[in-house]
């Protein structure tokens, strides 16, 4: 093994029993996967607690890892229940925990090492500060937050943190962990994995008539930045994909295998065979400008496979070797038009059977390709064995076996006879150890001492079976007696305390515009969110001791602004609130930072204010121990941030004529309507907002801490109402309650 190969473990999905096998037999170094709860991929098949044990061992068996994703939003009823889950994940004997709620991951920490605890990519950790926020909380590896660039890479690595980055398969358009819009428009949270995509659905900009997957990212393929990531600091690489084939798990762990073991480099068969096994528009994201300009790809919102000829005379008509089975689509003019798969085998004009009726000269591109398929379950890993066999006649027996520094030893319990007629030879015993079948075993060398014996083949083939099982066992139990698993941990992994409080009557009000700053006189909290964060805007804030609303993904020069000023924020990521304490800076905690139960609300203690996470119900809230926070009761509901442009993609412009200063809004196919507001400093971010604004003021009628966009009306009317007045006001134009009434998934 190359020294480029230990630098580089390649992290394989395993959504299902046959994905993880196809991972593990083509070359994958570890495996995530999740149980049948509290995992951020609850539509793939996935494990269970009682089965888990053995799927640890099988990968134990060949010296891959597994990490057990726990990694969604949990709310007060759950988490007792997902720390016991934490439990029956360490005791199954997994290598680590992949986490996304704080207070969960501090509990992690807390078990015997070693045990890895990883922060999920849904903490949107992009920098060092966040890098730097995790590990004070426990975690000794970081998920990259997938807009994050070289430069934030290598200074995440540069903490010492064990740095783990996507190389391979779908991403989030929104910024990571920052998306509502599958919980708003249906009730189902992607933060709680069951995300309904409503991003790989057709939009069209304003008034146009042209539909567009205006939304629908890119696959992104590392095969050409592996390198440059080993370079920045990573040594963990992750292929995303678990509710994908297992084909798909098998053929990416192959290629990047390959790629790693070839010190980077690779062939176009190998790009061919990502792209045709899946890919959505597959292209290189993320990584190098953080710009993400070509992230989105409006033709196709999934697997659109690579091109083997066209449509003629209602046939494929193709050079490539077409295999009777292979499944593909027709495009017509880069839009898709239907299905087909292969009647026969061969090149040439080949039979088909299509969707529906196509037309001479529409693109032909495979999506299944029986043969690679094939290849890749087929594949098996094998361990190299050494034997030696000694039998004498009147004794017992011995066979032993050596793999990979593990030895065992078997002693028969049935006494060798001596042959009366023809001795068995050394080659008949030989060739029955080599017939290892459907083990995980290669036979690589066979030694065998014998006299004048006589033993039967059927007790050659016994002892080979129990040598290979005795094996089996030390190796899983050397593999995990190196994690020290039989320490008891119900002492060392207790819920944490969380503090009661008490119902705090204020109003929090969210300006957009300096005139709105002065013109708000009631507030308690004054907050102030404007479009271009410069200097000026937070000297502005700072005049009328306002907090300035942070984007979720800032750049350093924010800080260098925040350590000249000391001005008040609204933090939407944990390592802004990193920025807040190292500056001792007073914050809130915003939305973005998704505060969903007690526990997370006691890892933000030290905040001003804290508000609620927009997926709870006011029923939820209502049981939270600590009632000081703040509900989002009126205004716009961010449903997801985007670092790359959106008016790039709508309207095709560029930087040096950009057209962000425009209106712009996508409209799906039911008529809802979504605007498009940037925010910008040293580099843009976008937010997705809901067409309806959100309003609750019909149903709340008690005094609480809420927080309100700035409007005269809705503003008097939250005052008056923690006054304990009615003033009977109505909202009259179009709103949504969003999720205070309607729990989410």
């Amino acid at each position: 093994m190359t020294e480029t190969v230990k630098k580089c473990e390649i992290l394989s999905p395993a959504g299902s029993a046959e994905q993880l096998v196809a991972a593990v037999n083509n070359g994958c170094d570890s495996v995530y996967l999740g149980l049948e709860s509290f995992n951020a991929r609850m539509k793939a098949p996935n494990f269970t607690r009682d089965n888990i044990s053995e799927w640890v061992d099988y990968c134990h068996m060949f010296g891959v890892k597994v990490y057990i994703t726990l990694n969604t939003s949990l709310k007060n009823d759950e988490f007792a229940a997902a720390a016991e889950m934490l439990k029956v994940i360490y005791r199954s004997g997994a290598d680590g925990v992949i986490v996304t709620d704080l207070a969960l991951m501090r509990m992690a920490s807390q078990l015997p090492k070693p045990f890895e605890v990883v922060a999920s990519t849904q903490l949107n950790v992009y920098n060092r500060s966040g890098a730097e926020f995790v590990r004070e909380y426990g975690a000794t590896s970081v998920v990259c937050a997938r807009e994050s660039n070289l430069s934030d890479i290598e200074e995440i690595a540069a903490t010492g943190i064990k740095t783990e980055c996507f190389i391979h398969g779908a991403t989030c358009v929104c910024q990571s962990g920052q998306c509502l819009f599958s919980a708003m428009v249906g009730g189902n949270s992607g933060n709680r994995g069951l995300c309904a995509q409503p991003c790989r659905k057709l939009y069209r900009t304003g008034d146009s008539d042209e539909w567009r997957y205006l939304l629908s990212a890119r696959d992104l393929c590392g095969l050409n930045i592996a390198e440059k990531l080993r370079n920045a600091g990573v040594s963990t690489y992750k292929i995303e994909g678990r509710n994908r084939r297992a084909e798909y798990a098998g053929i990416t762990s192959r290629v990047y295998r390959k790629l790693f073991d070839n010190r980077f480099r690779y062939e176009r068969e190998d790009e061919r065979a990502l792209a045709e096994i899946y890919n959505r528009d597959m292209a290189v994201l993320n990584y190098l400008s953080g710009g993400n300009a070509n992230i989105i790809s409006d033709r196709c919102q999934n697997h659109c496979g690579v091109a083997v000829g066209e449509v003629s005379n209602g046939k494929i008509k193709t050079s490539e070797y077409l295999t009777k089975g292979d499944g593909f689509k027709i495009f017509d003019n880069g839009r898709e038009v239907c299905g087909a798969v292969a009647l026969k085998s061969g090149t040439g004009m080949i039979d088909a059977d299509f969707g529906q009726s196509v037309k001479n000269g529409m693109e032909v591109r495979r999506t299944t390709s029986v043969k690679l398929c094939d290849n890749v379950l087929n594949a098996r890993r094998r361990l190299p064995v050494k034997l030696r066999f000694h039998a004498k006649a009147n004794s017992r027996a011995v066979i032993c076996a050596e793999c990979n520094g593990a030895e065992v030893q078997l002693e028969s319990e049935f006494i060798v006879q001596e042959a009366l007629q023809t001795p068995t030879s050394s080659e008949e015993i030989t060739s029955q150890l080599q017939k290892t079948g459907n083990s995980y075993y290669t036979i690589t060398d066979i030694i065998v001492e014998t006299d004048n014996i006589f033993i039967a083949k059927s007790q050659i083939n016994g002892l080979r079976r129990e040598i290979l099982d005795k094996l089996t066992a030390k190796l899983i139990e050397r593999y995990n007696s190196a994690l020290g698993r039989n320490l008891p941990i119900d002492a060392e992994c207790t819920l944490p305390a969380v503090k009661k409080a008490p119902v705090v009557l204020k109003l929090a009000v969210i300006c957009y515009a300096k005139s709105d700053l002065a013109d708000c006189r009631e507030a308690d909290i004054l907050i102030y969110k404007p479009s271009v964060l410069d200097r000026t805007a937070f000297e502005t804030a700072d005049n009328y001791g306002a907090y300035v609303d942070l984007p979720s993904n800032t750049s350093g020069r924010i800080y260098d602004i925040l350590k000249d000023l000391h001005s008040r924020i609204v933090c939407h990521n944990i390592g802004q609130v990193q920025w807040a304490r190292e500056l001792q800076l007073d914050y809130i905690a915003g939305s973005g930072l998704n505060i969903y139960n007690d526990y997370i609300a006691e890892v933000f203690c030290d905040a001003k204010a804290f508000v609620y996470s927009l997926e709870l119900t006011l029923s939820e809230i209502s049981r939270f121990a600590n009632r000081s926070g703040l509900i989002f009761a009126d205004g716009k509901i961010t449903l997801m941030k985007f670092v790359h442009c959106p008016f790039k993609v709508a309207m095709n412009c560029k930087c040096d004529n950009c057209r962000a200063d425009s209106a712009l809004s996508y409209r799906d196919e039911q008529g809802n309507e979504f605007q498009i507001m940037r925010r910008k400093e040293s580099r843009c971010t976008f937010e997705l907002i809901n067409g309806k604004k959100l309003s609750a003021a019909a149903r709340l009628k008690r005094p609480d801490g809420y927080l309100v966009d700035y409007d005269k009306a809705v503003v008097r009317h939250y005052k008056a109402l923690n006054n304990g007045i009615d003033d009977g006001y109505k909202e009259l134009r179009p709103y949504t309650k969003g999720r205070l009434f309607d729990k989410v998934n």
